[in-house]
């Protein structure tokens, strides 16, 4: 964890970096990750795909 300073001044800690660097090795198939229909929409919608 970092300490850095928040927009008021404040120390905070800050996580770093928590992905793998580099590039998949293949295309996530995100439909096997949500249940039904209305779950696909709202991951669509929020995503701004």
């Amino acid at each position: 964890m970092e300490e850095k300073n928040s927009f008021d001044g404040k120390k905070v800690k800050v996580l770093g970096p928590s992905y793998e660097e580099g590039k998949p090795d293949k295309p996530e198939n995100w439909r096997k990750k949500l249940r039904n229909r209305e779950e696909m929409l709202a991951y669509l919608k929020t995503g701004v795909r």
